[in-house]
Formats: C-alpha cells, sequence, structure tokens
C-alpha cells in the first residue's frame, strides 16, 4: 500500500518581487503596469517578496498579497529580518527566508531576482536542430541541451532551451535561454526583434530592450544578474 504522502527533493522556481516604495497605491499600480506587458508569462508565478524600503502601514503586506492573488501571481513568503516585516508575514501565512541566502535564480519580475534551489544541471554537447520559421503560437523546448533555429521565429511564438539559443533568421517572439538556471546560457540572434528574451530567469520585456538592438545581430548574456547586450560585427 502506498504512503499517503512522501517528500522528494525537486527544482522549485521561485520570483523575487523586490518592493522599493512604501506606498502600496504605488507598488500596485507598477506590478499592474508590469503583468499587463506579457499576463500569460507571469500568470501562476510563485512570489517572494522582498522590501528595500521601511514598511510603517502594518496592512501594506496583507494589502500586497491580496493584490498578487488579483494578478493571479502566487505569494510565498517574504525575505526578510525585520521584526515587523515577520509578524506580517506570520500574518499573511507567508514563509520567511533570510536576505542573507543567495540561492540560484529563475524567473524575475522588473529587477526581482528569480530563484531555483538546484544547481543547473550539465549539458551535453548535441543541440536540437528546427529548420524553417517558427510559427504564431508554436513553442519549441530543447530541454538539457542547446536550441539550433535555421530560420526565423515568428510573434506568438516561443523557444525555450536549457542551454544556448542560436537564431539564424528574425526572431520576433518571446526567447528563453537558461531555462533549467543556468546563468552562463548566451543566446545569439541573427535579426533581433523579440517580445520578451529571458536568461536563467531574467528578463527583459520589448519595452524595457533599448532601441539600438532592435534588427541587429546581437550577442545576450548575464553580467551580474543584468541581461547584456552586444552587437556582433
Amino acid at each position: 500500500m502506498p504512503q499517503p504522502v512522501s517528500l522528494k527533493g525537486s527544482v522549485l522556481s521561485l520570483s523575487i518581487l523586490k518592493v522599493a516604495s512604501a506606498d502600496i497605491d504605488q507598488v500596485t499600480q507598477a506590478l499592474a503596469d508590469t503583468t499587463s506587458k506579457a499576463p500569460a508569462f507571469f500568470k501562476g508565478l510563485p512570489i517572494v517578496i522582498e522590501l528595500d524600503v521601511t514598511i510603517e502601514d502594518p496592512m501594506f503586506l496583507a494589502l500586497l498579497v491580496e493584490f498578487l492573488h488579483q494578478q493571479e501571481l502566487v505569494p510565498i513568503g517574504v525575505r526578510t529580518q525585520e521584526k515587523g516585516v515577520i509578524e506580517q508575514a506570520n500574518y499573511a501565512g507567508l514563509a520567511v527566508f533570510d536576505p542573507k541566502d543567495k540561492p540560484h535564480v529563475d524567473k524575475a519580475l522588473d529587477s526581482a531576482a528569480p530563484v531555483v534551489d538546484a544547481e543547473a544541471k550539465s549539458l551535453p554537447q548535441t543541440a536540437m536542430m528546427v529548420r524553417g520559421a517558427v510559427r504564431s503560437g508554436q513553442q519549441i523546448v530543447a530541454k538539457d541541451r542547446d536550441l539550433v533555429i535555421k530560420g526565423s521565429v515568428n510573434p506568438g511564438a516561443e523557444i525555450i532551451a536549457d542551454g544556448h539559443v542560436h537564431v539564424y533568421g528574425a526572431m520576433r517572439g518571446k526567447l528563453f535561454a537558461g531555462s533549467n538556471g543556468n546563468v552562463n546560457a548566451r543566446i545569439f540572434v541573427q535579426k533581433f526583434d523579440a517580445e520578451l528574451v529571458c536568461i536563467a530567469g531574467f528578463f527583459l520585456l520589448a519595452d524595457d530592450i533599448a532601441p539600438a538592438y532592435r534588427g541587429q545581430a546581437v550577442e545576450i548574456y548575464l553580467v551580474d544578474e543584468n541581461v547584456r547586450f552586444e552587437i556582433l560585427s
């Protein structure tokens, strides 16, 4: 007879939402603006809250948690050592994480640092090859390896790889590299015009990407948890 419950180790992706304002209205408006740009991307995203300001409103955390639920985000806990915030977290039923812990990353909100509780797996040398265009609505996933697209990626399409990504055409959809937490993954695009680009969870939406890189051949990588671009000559 199987046991009624069991606990097993697994990779769990969380996202750190860094809050830099004590004004709940300002915070919720900024969140609404961010999530509205890519609602499908944020839906169901587990969130850990990290407060970078002193919070005096005893209801701040409860109001923020309620708003996150309204946006279909899933608040899990807070990263803090502040006694008052811990009391609010306990009242709201949230876990409390030590901010000194530095977990690996996976998904982020704005400048938030996403987390993953296991190291990235080593990747084999073989890559997944896709010949031709990736159509709108298609999703291509390269698990535990690199991904090579010998064609263009249309708006509304998603390409996802645990390793590096190479696109030998126009990139107009959503692009994910290092999706298992591999912060060393890189992206190479012949003609960049993506809706969203993400490496190991650190991402930029189209509006946040400098226009200078649009239509260019680029290499994309992480430096100190920031997505960086370099135009290829």
